[in-house]
């Protein structure tokens, strides 16, 4: 058994995911705990956000089983927590926001709590997209309209957050190499430089039926390596690319935790205080 040298980062499920959206192809409903005791909640945030600095992590994650700016309030106090930490010495270069963006695109939303957002310690906001258009968009997230993509990264990028985007790869939505060419290069055309993609799948890292076939995982690992310089590649899979001097970054949705490793991806905190090595908790619990 190989001893822990290494935790990259920490992912913090924020609120009890509430959604603004419908997606039949959801993977947090799973996830959806009942937040009992805040204040247990923010001790073992705390303590998983100093664990992995103590082991060179670099990265805090603030996503939810649901829709997180649904939940303004519990993002601003995670944030306050790392605020905390970050002053005792946990500082992290990347802190970031993964949201649908459906409030991004909200004036007053944006300007009550962005700065206070980006004050904390918030540096990036990660919109995730499943096409193209905006009508692309709207029908992943079961909606009959969603907003422009202009004014969600405008309105990000107005109060010196970066905006970033999580393209996800999946069966009927982005599934080739040339959808996928296609979303970055708008993406990019629109100032996006920093895209993440990962194939949609269940929690524990299984295919379902919404997962993009591996064909298409080929295709799209092909196309980067003829299209893009690979920059370096990550413990548990995947790589960063440099494609026109943005970031391509092409990885897995999760990594199960491989107790012969020296390394954990990421501290995975749950709604309900438990930490875990991972997001499937069997057998991957670090704090209960």
């Amino acid at each position: 058994m190989a001893c822990i040298e290494k935790i990259y980062s920490v992912s913090a499920l924020v609120g009890t995911g509430v959604c603004n959206a419908n997606c039949s192809f959801c993977a947090g409903k799973c996830l959806r705990d009942t937040l009992q005791d805040q204040s247990q909640y923010e001790r073992s945030l705390e303590s998983a956000i100093k664990l992995s600095a103590r082991h060179g992590g670099w990265s805090l994650s603030l996503t939810s089983g649901g829709e997180p700016t649904c939940e303004p309030d519990a993002i601003t106090r995670a944030l306050q927590i790392y605020k905390k930490c970050a002053k005792e010495g946990a500082f992290f270069p990347s802190v970031v926001l993964f949201t649908n963006g459906i409030k991004l695109a909200d004036d007053d939303f944006c300007e009550t709590y962005l700065p206070i957002w980006r004050h904390l310690g918030l540096t990036g906001i990660a919109v995730s997209i499943h096409g193209m258009t905006e009508q692309c968009q709207a029908e992943a997230y079961g909606l009959s309209s969603y907003p422009k993509f202009e004014k969600i990264f405008s309105n990000i990028g107005k109060y010196g957050i970066g905006p970033r985007c999580t393209v996800l790869l999946r069966k009927g939505g982005i599934d080739s190499a040339g959808m996928y060419k296609c979303v970055v290069g708008r993406l990019i055309d629109l100032g996006i430089d920093n895209i993440t993609s990962w194939p949609i799948g269940e929690p524990d890292g299984s295919r379902n039926k919404y997962t993009i076939s591996r064909l298409g995982m080929l295709g799209i690992r092909y196309w980067l390596m003829r299209n893009a310089i690979p920059c370096h590649g990550h413990a548990w899979g995947g790589g960063v690319y440099d494609y026109k001097g943005n970031i391509l970054r092409l990885t897995s949705y999760v990594t199960k935790h491989n107790r012969r490793k020296n390394y954990v991806r990421q501290l995975v905190v749950f709604s309900d205080a438990t930490v875990a090595y991972s997001w499937i908790r069997e057998g991957a619990l670090c704090l209960k």
